[in-house]
This record gives structure tokens, sequence and C-alpha cells, in this order.
């Protein structure tokens, strides 16, 4: 039996339309508060294939440290920064893999079954 994708949420506590978004796509979700915790996560949880850091979260040196440290631990992870606005620069930053702007669940969703996709056929 396949199991669902294992998403781990470094978000906001306030924040909850992301978590609803993927739970009703049948994503299983982790969530975490603190870059450390995320970290700590993926290094004892082998079967994590993507972690939604929320930009508005961690200023962005933590931030995009956060995304090349999980990269590290699992480079196989697909990290996907949520943004409010555009990147500054244009492009993305180390670690990340692409971004989604704020309350796009459906671009969201797209960059999750695009990676397994991509995944499948390696």
């Amino acid at each position: 039996m396949k199991t669902a994708p294992l998403v781990l949420l470094l978000v906001d506590r306030r924040r909850s339309r992301t978590m609803k978004s993927l739970k009703d796509a049948g994503y299983n979700l982790m969530t975490t508060y603190t870059p450390d915790h995320a970290v700590a996560i993926c290094v004892s949880n082998n079967r994590m294939d993507a972690v939604v850091l929320d930009q508005a979260h961690f200023v962005e040196t933590e931030g995009w440290s956060v995304a090349q440290s999980l990269k590290m631990v699992c480079r196989s992870l697909l990290v996907v920064l949520i943004v409010r606005g555009t990147l500054l620069g244009g492009s993305l930053p180390q670690g990340v893999d692409c971004v989604v702007l704020e309350n796009d669940s459906a671009g969201l969703l797209k960059a999750l079954k695009q990676a397994r996709l991509n995944e499948a056929h390696i």
C-alpha cells in the first residue's frame, strides 16, 4: 500500500490555511515552529518528502541557512519557500527548490505533485 507523502511545515502558529490545503489534498503533515526543530525532525525521520518554509516566520539569513541545513540532511528533500511577494534578486536562495506565493494553495500543491512525478522518473 502506497503511503501519502509526508510534508513538514515550518510555519507561524497563526497560519492554518497551508495546513488545511495540504490535509485536504491527502498529505501527511508534521508541523514545527522553530528552524532548529525542523532540521532535527528531518535528521530523525528519513521518510520526509518535503519541507514548506514560511518566509514570514524567520529573517532571511536564518531561513536560508535552514534550507541549506535541510538539504545537507537529505539531498532529495523538496524545500518549498512561501513568500509574501517577489524575491529580491530574482533567484532562488541556496537550498530552496521552489517558491510559492502566500495564499497560492494550488501553486503549492502543483509544486509538491511535480516533485513527486520527477522523483518517480529517476
